[in-house]
């Protein structure tokens, strides 16, 4: 695959998911495949993050794909807390190290938030499918950024 093919491919991802109200990466694999592009689910998934995508909730039970923009530090809390809303069931922690649960498939879209605020203190974070691990420099900033998601988690239930 050349660049220019993948550079083709995101410029399309990018136009499909701001112009339709697409939920999964079938659809996105479709609307490639009607436009000429024959790929994988597996390129798709890795497009969606080069692109910064996540996947929110506009009703019960309905989701659909959205660009994360720029945002300010404010808007990046707003949007923590929809995603935290959304898909984040429980969070635990030992030493250095948090433990975020979310709903099957979705730890990639809180963790992209969590990445995008920019916390110096957070090292970095893992995530699977329904699990993300934060990897916090100290013990004491670990409980202070645990008590802030916390906090945000309990105003969300």
């Amino acid at each position: 695959m050349s660049d220019y093919t993948k550079r083709i491919r995101l410029q399309l991802l990018k136009r499909i998911v701001s112009e339709q109200e697409v939920s999964d990466q079938i659809q996105l694999l479709n609307e490639l495949r009607n436009s000429g592009i024959d790929t994988t689910q597996a390129t798709i998934s890795r497009d969606l993050q080069e692109l910064k995508v996540v996947k929110v909730r506009t009703k019960p039970g309905c989701y659909r794909y959205e660009i994360l923009e720029k945002a300010s530090e404010s808007d990046l809390k707003d949007q923590l807390r929809v995603v935290f809303d959304n898909f984040v069931d429980g969070i635990k922690s030992t030493s250095n190290l948090i433990v975020i649960k979310t709903a099957p498939g979705n730890a990639n879209s809180v963790a992209v938030i969590i990445d995008r605020l920019g916390l110096p203190e957070i090292l970095g974070t893992i995530a699977g499918d329904d699990t993300i691990l934060v990897v916090v420099d100290t013990d004491e900033n670990r409980k202070r950024i645990e008590n802030e998601f916390i906090a945000i988690l309990e105003k969300t239930l």
